[in-house]
């Protein structure tokens, strides 16, 4: 091969690269962008003043992340178990139906009581918190615990072990018409210790600046190598002349 066909082939294969490198750096900006809106509303969202929770979806997305309290009975022979991590352990967030007798009358909603470790997934090893009567819940509203990934696991509907919530099979299984949010209680100790709440909305990962100037620094360095070898080339095809 000549040296020009030679030049020609290492743009060939560099342009590509590079503009795919670039391609990447420039996605990571617009999920950065993505991420510090969902922050922003978030954060917003929960530094709102607690009320009741409303008792109609058309107002859904303006409940993420807001404080609500929210009364009524809880199923509790209807728990769900939604596996997650805590502190780098494995165990289940405890989701019990909520009928609610407050401003919704026999409105269902799910209730994330907090988290358990796995050898506590047995209602009965945590008997003192299944409480009866009346109860009053604090806490906060989530609407994206239904999202599935690529990688979520499938639902064990059978062993009541879930990976994501399906309101449509949990109300099946609850036989209930389950309203599709879930109220996340608040950190005030059951009794008996578990399951354990949360006192605020978790932290999210945001590492997407880094991973665009990652992309970026590979994208300047292969340019500054395809340059670097297209000049010895050409520098050699000078000499050879």
């Amino acid at each position: 091969m000549t040296r020009g066909g030679r030049v020609v082939l290492s743009t060939l294969i560099a342009l590509p690269m590079f503009l795919v490198l670039l391609g990447l750096g420039a996605w990571q900006l617009q999920r950065l962008q993505l991420k510090l809106e969902f922050i922003a509303a978030r954060d917003a969202g929960f530094a709102q003043p607690p009320a009741e929770l409303t008792a109609q979806d058309d107002t859904l997305t303006d409940l993420a992340w807001r404080r609500v309290t929210v009364t009524g009975r809880f199923d509790h022979a209807g728990e769900f178990h939604l596996f997650r991590t805590r502190d780098g352990s494995a165990g289940y967030e405890v989701l019990t139906p909520l009928v609610r007798t407050d401003g919704a009358p026999g409105q269902v909603v799910l209730v994330d009581r907090g988290w358990v470790p796995l050898n506590r997934k047995d209602a009965g090893t945590r008997a003192e918190a299944q409480v009866e009567g009346v109860v009053t819940v604090n806490g906060f509203v989530r609407i994206d615990l239904d999202a599935r990934s690529m990688v979520t696991p499938v639902n064990d509907v059978v062993g009541n072990i879930w990976y994501v919530v399906d309101y449509a099979a949990m109300g099946t299984r609850a036989r209930a018409t389950l309203r599709p949010l879930v109220v996340v209680a608040d950190a005030t100790a059951n009794p008996g210790g578990f399951p354990i709440g949360v006192a605020k909305p978790p932290e999210l990962p945001n590492n997407h600046l880094g991973y665009a100037f990652t992309w970026f620094s590979l994208a300047a360095a292969l340019a500054v190598i395809w340059g670097i070898s297209l000049r010895r080339q050409l520098a050699a095809q000078d000499a050879a002349a």
